[in-house]
């Protein structure tokens, strides 16, 4: 026991006499402005000066110039932001008339309008990319289903066509080519880019998309009026006044509606969409007249198909004397299609035959052997499903072997031409007397060559074929 004690006793004094001597060894650091101060010294820790077989797992790295520096990962360059996507309603109002669109699409109308949620995917991929690009609200998208319900063929009663019922003035505002070969306002790519720049304009100009809607529907001047009359440029407070008509009143409820129901369609009832395929094309342009028979064997489908991709085409060719026309191409199409394109031959339409207006008495028969066109191609040529004609309709009269001289407004003598005629549009003050005076023919032979009665009453602007002597 004694020496037991002995032992701890020894311990003890070696720990102490080892404490005192690093107490007695330690300096008083120097003040940092001191030189000294900047060398930093390493010393071992108090378990290993009294133990030295003790070693630590991570031992501090030296400061010799021998030991190869640590290497660092390059750093890596930030990302640019991208800008927020635009808003286009911040706060939707708690407004009683678009719970009743929402009931009325959701119960009323949803056979219909099942059918539009189902047909917007073939463009709404598109549609939003190309809003996206210019900087514009993705839902403005949602325009295109309450005007046309995504349709690039509808047509309206007073003369909108499209995606987006573009009329006639405003679609030639912005680009779009309308006349009586073409119409691009059913061109699903050209109008949704005139519809683009068009909404922008409109928001523009009134600072608020609930106005530039309400200018899409009635116009911008019909709204600045109403702006200018109420005093406040608020559209929930013009559409409680008399300042609208009851369609614009209705129309941004009825478009806030019909875009709350296709972002979340389950939640309103369409559970079962079968949604069609997006339309992915790409265009290419011919700068000749050819016909659209040959463009759809080219891409190796039927017209039918070739006109699903191309509804702006309206008549049997693509219009003469257009410098350039583009054409949509499926995306998966075959890459040969640009070298077939190529070679497509130019089609048979002479831009100088003017377009034949079908008056009254008029028959099929009587235009192909008046114009000596055979009747199966004056019928495919104008693409008809029914041999019966509506008064004032126009027909293309396609060329055959036989050239035939026509002119159109001249009250001037014509050539010669054997065999032949003359197309005369009527004006103030004719009569067929006048005329047969003036083309040296007789009343008779007018009368005959139109199959017109003795009795008829000539109409300006009319057109009449003159027989030529």
């Amino acid at each position: 026991m004694d020496s037991l004690n002995r032992t701890f006793v020894g311990v003890g004094a070696v720990l102490a006499l080892a404490a005192l001597s690093a107490c007695a060894t330690q300096r008083v650091p120097p003040p940092p402005s001191s030189p000294v101060a900047q060398v930093k010294k390493t010393t071992k820790p108090m378990l290993a000066r009294i133990f030295p077989f003790t070693r630590t797992k991570n031992p501090a790295p030296s400061a010799s110039p021998k030991t190869a520096p640590v290497p660092q990962s390059p750093a890596v360059p930030a990302l640019p932001e991208k800008p927020p996507a635009p808003v286009l309603f911040s706060t939707i109002p708690d407004d009683p008339s678009i719970q009743l669109y929402i009931d009325y699409f959701q119960y009323a109308d949803h056979r219909r309008f099942k059918e539009w949620l189902e047909r917007s995917h073939e463009y709404l991929p598109y549609i939003q990319q190309t809003f996206r690009e210019m900087g514009l609200p993705e839902d403005l998208a949602y325009v295109s289903l309450i005007e046309s319900g995504f349709s690039a063929r509808a047509y309206s009663r007073t003369g909108a066509a499209g995606l987006w019922q573009f009329m006639r003035g405003t679609g030639v505002k912005y680009g779009l080519k309308v006349n009586w070969w073409i119409d691009q306002r059913r061109d699903p790519i050209l109008a949704t880019r005139s519809a683009a720049q068009y909404l922008k304009d409109l928001h523009d100009e009134f600072d608020s998309w609930e106005l530039a809607l309400a200018a899409y529907n009635a116009g911008e001047g019909r709204v600045a009026n109403a702006v200018y009359r109420v005093g406040t440029k608020n559209y929930w407070k013009l559409r409680k006044t008399r300042a609208f008509s009851s369609e614009t009143r209705n129309y941004v409820p009825k478009m806030i509606a019909a875009m709350m129901i296709a972002k979340d369609p389950a939640k309103y009832g369409f559970t079962d969409l079968a949604y069609h395929p997006a339309v992915v094309v790409r265009q290419e342009k011919i700068h000749r007249s050819v016909e659209i028979r040959a463009l759809a064997r080219a891409m190796n489908m039927s017209v039918s198909e070739f006109l699903v991709y191309n509804p702006q085409f309206i008549r049997w060719a693509t219009p003469p004397r257009f410098p350039s026309v583009t054409v949509n191409v499926p995306a998966d199409a075959a890459d040969g299609f640009t070298r077939r394109l190529a070679s497509l031959p130019v089609s048979g339409v002479n831009p100088d035959v003017p377009v034949y207006r079908v008056e009254s008495g008029d028959s099929l028969w009587s235009i192909a052997h008046r114009f000596h066109v055979p009747l199966r191609k004056l019928v495919a040529v104008n693409r008809l499903r029914s041999r019966h004609l509506r008064l004032r309709q126009k027909l293309v009269i396609p060329e055959t072997g036989t050239t035939y001289s026509v002119q159109t407004a001249s009250r001037k003598r014509l050539p010669h031409v054997s065999a032949g005629w003359i197309d005369h549009r009527i004006r103030r003050g004719d009569s067929l007397y006048l005329l047969a005076h003036h083309y040296r023919t007789s009343v008779r032979e007018i009368l005959a060559k139109n199959h017109l009665r003795s009795s008829r009453i000539l109409r300006v602007g009319d057109h009449i074929m003159i027989p030529s002597r």
